[in-house]
């Protein structure tokens, strides 16, 4: 059995797929592992940087704002006050529940004025020294007011705060008055350590001394703080435990110097790796076992019938051999000095010397009856795949497949009346020399070599290309016609007919001529490079049907230097990395039109390349820059496009541009809008004055407010309250009545 070819390959394809699939995918189960875990460390790594970032703007932010808080004149002057002034009090606890309240983060206030031994508690009110209720504060501040603008821990009773003392240095050894802002450590926790909702990881921030500022707290954050190197911003390390393996990453804040940590469980995700790689290594068989039946197919469909080419071999001429290629490898030694191989090497000196020789025409006579007519027609049947098939198989599989082909020519066109030979010139086609009793058409035979060329392609599993002559007599130059006969079977790859060609085609082949200039190469790389696709293909279907207009060898020369000129201009992103491939990578081609399809696919390529390799849109990022800066001070009075474009160091007038460009209206309306907007949530959400409303919103000016608003809602901002109140009147009742 091992001695079939057929088999033969079954079997070491088998044990090639075996050893090369198996210790592959388990290499591949394992390198996924090792990647998704440095992976997994990463993003987690970089999302703790993005949240420690997040937290110093935020903290920033909150002091920024404390301080404004503190600087405000009915803040100072009640601070400096010497005599009590009612008007005075109601005025600045207005002020301090007005910042209050535009701060989420914000718990409660205290303003302390040591000069009247008298306290402002936000949520309580005027208190005097001895009536305010939270004594380590007081005494924080009376005896040792600690440092300034820094956050500490403080408790009240069971609940805990971040609290923030001003002023922001201490200039006076002794000041009249003090600012303490408590923020709420519930409402930072869920707006700055967020864990995206994985149980599988606990999230904390601890100050320089490992105590616990936000988030949560257990054993593994403790052990985790011990292995915390000291002097690095950041870095991460592997914690085991009893319990299982953790994965940490952590993060230093510049200020304050506190640590983000991280604390990751990797049960969960080891097993979900597990199933991964267990899900590669059983792909991997079942491709195994694809492939084995693969090669079992290919083995009996293309290697079975040289099994049988041997076969004859063996019974016809007695040849032995130790498997089937020794078998036919002794069949061709014996063929070769047969008379029909040198009738068919004297056909071939015929063609190509043009006229015969009278040993020729003796060789000849013996062994063929195609001189015993005056007149024979000439067909060249060129192999469309001939280059690519070069590369599958070796010299003696195409001598082969020529060889079937041939046969099937015989098979086809050879008839008493009519003999046929058969000539393979070593190369890409086969000549077949037809006798004829007079130069009358034949049209039986257009009709033969079409068929010809269909069984072709079913069994021999090759297209092919033909031409056909007129009636010639046989002392008549050959080599002219063979050589025009297969110039033409180029012609197909010009016009993409698919056809049986004919003389009178060569007429107007021989006449295609229409050079191209260099400069459209260079306007057509040029609107490449535009990424205007539409227009690239329109330009490309005009060059190639230029390139119809010429024969084949020029219109060869003009798609390499076309091809030449891409490659020059995107190395980087052509699917011909090289010059040298250009004229193997043509060869794949049956005609022109399948070079332009494949060039428009390939433009097209390279169009969003360019496109990709642009990267993030700046503008648009911009925009959004400038889009959250209007919405963070959208209370400031003096907000306008310069202080805009300062911000984000660009001139106004680009400023203004760009914005209309990107979000398609005027920087101006956009303010104007989100002030609008703010103020209808405030007038709909709370009970506010409508000139506080309209001075919380950023209106210089009351009557620009009243008018501005008016002017979008058709309604005065009483009106709009009221409208709104009685909407949510009648949608209650509506309710109640259900």
């Amino acid at each position: 059995m091992f001695k079939s070819t057929s088999w033969r390959i079954f079997v070491i394809s088998g044990i090639f797929f075996a050893i090369t699939i198996i210790p592959f995918s388990l290499f591949l189960a394992n390198r996924f592992s090792h990647f998704a875990y440095s992976q997994m460390g990463t993003y987690n790594q970089d999302r703790i940087d993005e949240m420690a970032e997040r937290i110093e703007y935020i903290l920033d932010k909150l002091k920024w704002y404390s301080l404004n808080m503190f600087e405000d004149h009915a803040v100072q002057n009640w601070m400096y006050a010497s005599a009590d002034n009612l008007l005075q009090n109601a005025s600045t606890m207005g002020v301090l529940t007005k910042y209050l309240s535009n701060e989420p983060y914000i718990e409660s206030a205290y303003l302390f004025s040591i000069r009247k031994r008298e306290v402002i508690d936000s949520k309580v009110g005027l208190l005097s020294f001895e009536e305010f209720a939270d004594l380590p504060m007081l005494q924080r501040i009376e005896r040792a007011p600690g440092n300034f603008l820094r956050y500490f821990d403080h408790r009240i009773g069971n609940n805990s705060y971040l609290a923030l003392q001003l002023p922001s240095t201490p200039v006076q050894k002794k000041r009249d008055g003090y600012l303490v802002v408590l923020f709420d450590k519930k409402e930072l926790q869920k707006h700055l350590i967020s864990g995206d909702g994985r149980a599988d990881t606990v999230l904390s921030i601890v100050d320089d001394q490992g105590k616990l500022i936000l988030g949560e707290w257990d054993e593994r954050i403790e052990e985790t703080i011990d292995n915390i190197q000291t002097g690095l911003k950041q870095g991460s390390f592997e914690l085991n435990r009893a319990e299982g393996e953790a994965f940490v990453n952590y993060a230093r804040l510049k200020s304050p110097e506190w640590t983000i940590i991280s604390v990751t469980e990797m049960k969960q995700f080891r097993e979900k790796a597990g199933a991964f790689k267990t899900v590669i290594i059983v792909c991997s068989l079942l491709l195994l076992a694809a492939l084995l039946l693969i090669a079992y197919w290919n083995s009996r469909r293309f290697v079975g019938p040289f099994r049988r080419l041997a076969d004859q071999l063996q019974r016809k001429l007695g040849v032995k051999g130790e498997n089937d290629y020794g078998v036919i490898e002794q069949g061709v030694v014996i063929l070769r000095d047969h008379y029909p191989l040198i009738k068919t090497e004297y056909l071939r000196q015929w063609l190509l010397q043009g006229r015969l020789t009278d040993g020729a025409r003796a060789a000849i006579v013996r062994e063929s009856r195609l001189l015993d007519y005056d007149w024979l027609r000439l067909a060249v049947i060129k192999i469309d795949s001939y280059y690519e098939m070069s590369e599958q198989y070796d010299f003696v599989s195409r001598k082969l497949l020529k060889y079937a082909i041939g046969n099937i020519a015989e098979e086809l066109l050879g008839r008493p009346e009519r003999p046929i030979e058969v000539v393979d010139f070593g190369s890409d086609h086969l000549v077949v020399l037809v006798g004829a009793a007079n130069s009358s058409p034949d049209p039986e035979l257009t009709k033969e070599l079409m068929e010809l060329r269909r069984q072709v392609t079913r069994y021999v599993k090759l297209d092919v290309t033909i031409a056909k002559s007129t009636a010639r007599r046989v002392h008549d130059d050959l080599r002219k016609v063979y050589d025009d006969m297969n110039e033409l079977t180029l012609f197909k790859f010009v016009s993409g007919d698919d056809k049986i060609y004919i003389e009178q085609d060569f007429e107007r082949y021989a006449d295609l001529q229409a050079p191209i200039d260099a400069a459209v190469h260079e306007t057509l790389i040029q609107t490449i490079r535009s990424g205007k696709e539409e227009k690239v293909l329109a330009m490309l279907d005009e060059l190639f049907a230029r390139l119809q207009t010429m024969n084949y060898s020029e219109c060869q020369f003009q798609l390499k230097l076309l091809l030449f000129a891409i490659i020059k201009s995107f190395r980087k992103m052509t699917s011909i990395q090289s010059v040298e491939g250009i004229e193997r990578h043509l060869w794949q081609f049956a005609t022109l039109t399948d070079v332009r399809e494949w060039l428009k696919e390939e433009t097209g390529r390279i169009i969003r390349l360019l496109g990709d390799q642009k990267g993030f849109n700046r503008k648009g990022k911009l925009v959004r820059e400038i889009i959250e800066y209007v919405r963070y001070h959208i209370h400031d009075p003096m907000l306008s496009v310069d202080e805009i474009a300062d911000h984000i160091a660009l001139s106004a007038k680009y400023v203004r541009q760009l914005f209309h460009d990107q979000y398609g209206m005027s920087l101006s309306n956009f303010i104007l809008n989100e002030r609008l907007g703010k103020v209808k949530e405030l007038l709909e959400q709370t009970n506010m004055q409508v000139t506080d409303i309209a001075e919380q919103s950023g209106f210089q000016t009351k009557s620009h407010f009243f008018t501005a608003f008016k002017k979008a809602t058709g309604m005065t901002p009483s009106q709009y309250r009221d409208s709104k109140a009685g909407e949510r009147m009648r949608q209650t009742a509506g309710k109640s009545a259900n």
